[in-house]
């Protein structure tokens, strides 16, 4: 029982600290997308999203994700930590040299739109993200919390002066973001020594190998991540056009901001799950399921209404119908927060080529849909694709893992939150703005009649951090 208590203490303090680095600048982000429908046009908007999804696609096939290796292996033995980042600069030099003068030959070739633009974004963010994986190795989650409050920052305050003053349009949006993770990178070597490691003189080869025969099975793992929550763009954009796929990506925006809370609480349920050798964590692990499906089910029927209420009062009207698309992604990012909670289990016993496994099948059936729906329902093939591609990925992890992770889910439970969550989700495509606000309120009601006991103990938690930290600094 104290083992538990442990592991919950340091779930919660790494959830509270991963929240504080994160959670109010990316609000801030969020806010801001009614700037950009105000500001940017629907076509360009989708050109911009397009050259997000190519970097996506590139990032696993060109880092071969030697960067969760690097992670894990630091997590497990803090001996081999510079050892592990040099291994990793010095592949990550010669995969960025070589994917730069790949990409500049296509585009010799066939001419790619904002080209410049990608292989600089390519270049700097693929970097930026290795740092902040190998900080999280290293256990300094506050300058982790700490680069991203400042990305969001830097790129929030260029956006407000190159979008609205000087009105660049779409070329503003692509510089702010080169500029925030050239800085940001700066900042992150300055302040962690240990990142500064890279030395020509040593041999990383062996090291690499061992990384690379951990990680490389993650890559069409997350190739079909990326296919889930990213093919549908080329679908949206060959099917229906630029203007189409603007408003996807403006309707992706407010899923994007769900997935930064579960992300929050994921990267400290990876942290506590990756190094705890407990053989019988069964009953730990069926206990937080339990609490984040409870969560997310009755958070998403108060959140659909009021992201509906939002957009009608905050967005351009060009951007109005994405509402009807948003009740699907978020129903699609649950189960994608849940496909990754199951998903430690994969890193944890390595076993990372089941982990590819179970997300073809979610792809492949993903990919079928759209294919197949986008000519009769339009954009409603997308979401309601990407809803049950996570969902069937998410179903085959449950049994998958369900010897090594020892989780229980009460199905009679499960089900009813699921039922009432995605009859909220089609509801809301029906409703008038006065029934919203019912709604909202109902769902708000429902969320803290459900959650009212670990709310508090959140709450309690929260207090305590707070408290802790005032009497440090006296």
């Amino acid at each position: 029982m104290s083992d538990n208590k442990e592991k919950s203490k340091a779930l919660i303090t790494g959830t509270i600290i991963y929240a504080i680095g994160n959670l109010g600048t990316k609000i801030l982000s969020f806010i801001i997308v009614p700037l950009y429908t105000y500001y940017i046009n629907t076509a360009d908007m989708g050109d911009y999203d397009l050259v997000n999804s190519t970097i996506s696609l590139l990032t696993p096939i060109l880092t071969l994700q030697i960067m969760d290796a690097a992670y894990a292996f630091m997590m497990r033995d803090d001996t081999k930590v510079l050892e592990c980042i040099d291994a990793v600069y010095k592949f990550m030099l010669t995969s960025t040299l070589l994917s730069v003068a790949v990409i500049l030959i296509i585009n010799y070739f066939i001419p790619i739109k904002y080209c410049y633009y990608m292989v600089i974004l390519l270049a700097i963010s693929k970097f930026f993200g290795v740092l902040q994986k190998l900080l999280r190795g290293l256990k300094n989650q506050k300058l982790f919390a700490a680069s991203g409050i400042a990305y969001t920052a830097i790129f929030l305050i260029l956006n407000l002066i190159q979008i609205v003053v000087l009105k660049q349009g779409v070329d503003a949006l692509f510089q702010s973001a080169i500029i925030s993770y050239t800085i940001c990178t700066i900042i992150v070597l300055i302040f962690e020594k240990r990142l500064r490691t890279f030395n020509f003189k040593t041999h990383s080869l062996q090291l690499q190998k061992e990384m690379l025969k951990f990680s490389i099975p993650l890559v069409p793992n997350q190739l079909n991540w990326w296919m889930i929550n990213t093919l549908d763009r080329y679908i949206i954009r060959f099917f229906l056009g630029s203007s189409a796929n603007g408003i996807w990506a403006i309707a992706h925006k407010f899923p994007s901001v769900l997935q930064l809370l579960f992300n929050i609480f994921y990267m400290s349920w990876q942290d506590t799950a990756i190094v705890d050798e407990n053989k019988d964590s069964g009953q730990f692990y069926t206990k937080i399921f339990k609490l984040y499906y409870k969560f997310s089910f009755t958070f998403l029927i108060f959140l659909v209404p009021f992201t509906k209420l939002f957009i009608l009062l905050a967005m351009e009207e060009s951007y109005h119908s994405a509402i009807q698309y948003i009740g699907f992604l978020y129903l699609g990012t649950i189960f994608q927060a849940f496909s990754s909670f199951f998903g430690v289990g994969y890193l944890k016993n390595d076993k990372t080529k089941q982990a590819a496994t179970t997300s073809i099948f979610g792809a492949i059936v993903n990919t079928v849909i759209n294919l197949a729906l986008i000519k009769f329902i339009g954009l409603y093939a997308a979401a309601i694709a990407t809803f049950i591609g996570f969902l069937v990925m998410f179903v085959i992890r449950v049994f998958q893992t369900k010897k090594t992770m020892q989780i229980k889910i009460n199905p009679a439970e499960f089900s009813t939150l699921f039922l009432i969550a995605l009859a909220a989700v089609i509801i809301n495509i029906f409703t008038n703005t006065t029934q919203d606000i019912i709604l909202l309120i109902i769902g708000i009601l429902i969320f803290i009649i459900v959650n009212n006991k670990e709310l508090i103990n959140l709450a309690k938690a929260l207090l305590n951090k707070i408290k802790k930290g005032r009497k440090h600094k006296l």
